[in-house]
């Protein structure tokens, strides 16, 4: 299994951002233009309901020409074996920030539940929370005013991706889909907690929740990409 990881430079302070960072706001979460979206951080958390996170992905565009790739960390130390490279969970969340600030990047993820998670966090750390607030966007709100103003008859019934993937054509292939994540974290974590390396099925298993991951980070970029583009080109067409 290839290693991903997060990796940043050296220091202990981040550069400061070439722009002012969006306010934290609800309104302000569900704007996107076309050239925040194309370089973007989108995030995914896969865990338990109600329950602290296992994995976080994070979809990153290295620049023109190249390819998105999905970066992959554990963030619960039960699944350390499991891989693909782990962080503590606070400790991942600072270093998209940084990214983000570094990069003077959007952090976008699907829904206000990626979020919320992070808002965990702010007993401990409330400027790191502040911190990623001002650079978040929601998706999800994107892709529904996208929906709204130029595809009414089209939206999906729901606040779904798979929906919204369906709607600007975007396949998932079999392994990328439903992950089963509850389902699975609760199979492995047992095993892992005894110290006992994961079977072949297990892995495979695995593979599959991260295969659903990357896709879920993936279709999210494709949809910001096609949402904030249309949006723009009809904002253009009526001046």
């Amino acid at each position: 299994m290839t290693t991903l990881e997060i990796a940043h430079g050296g220091g202990g302070h981040s550069p400061q951002p070439t722009s002012t960072p969006t306010p934290s706001s609800q309104p302000a979460f569900k704007r996107l233009s076309e050239a925040e979206a194309r370089r973007a951080l989108y995030i995914d958390f896969e865990g338990e309901k109600d329950k602290p996170p296992v994995l976080l992905g994070v979809l990153r565009h290295r620049g023109r020409g190249a390819e998105p790739y999905v970066l992959q960390v554990v963030v619960d130390s039960d699944f350390e074996p499991a891989g693909p490279s782990v962080r503590g969970f606070r400790e991942a969340v600072e270093i998209v920030v940084l990214r983000a600030e570094h990069g003077d990047r959007r952090i976008v993820s699907w829904s206000q539940h990626d979020l919320e998670v992070v808002r965990r966090l702010r007993g401990d750390d409330p400027e790191l929370v502040a911190r990623f607030e001002c650079r978040y966007a929601n998706a999800l709100g994107v892709a529904r005013l996208w929906a709204n103003r130029l595809h009414p008859g089209e939206k999906p019934g729901d606040g779904q991706l798979v929906g919204y993937l369906a709607l600007i054509g975007y396949t998932v292939p079999p392994d990328g889909g439903p992950g089963h994540v509850g389902e699975t974290i609760r199979a492995l974590r047992p095993g892992l907690q005894g110290g006992r390396p994961l079977t072949q099925a297990q892995q495979r298993r695995w593979g599959r929740l991260l295969e659903h991951n990357r896709h879920d980070c993936a279709g999210m970029r494709a949809v910001c990409l096609r949402a904030t583009e249309e949006l723009e080109d009809a904002a253009e067409a009526q001046r």
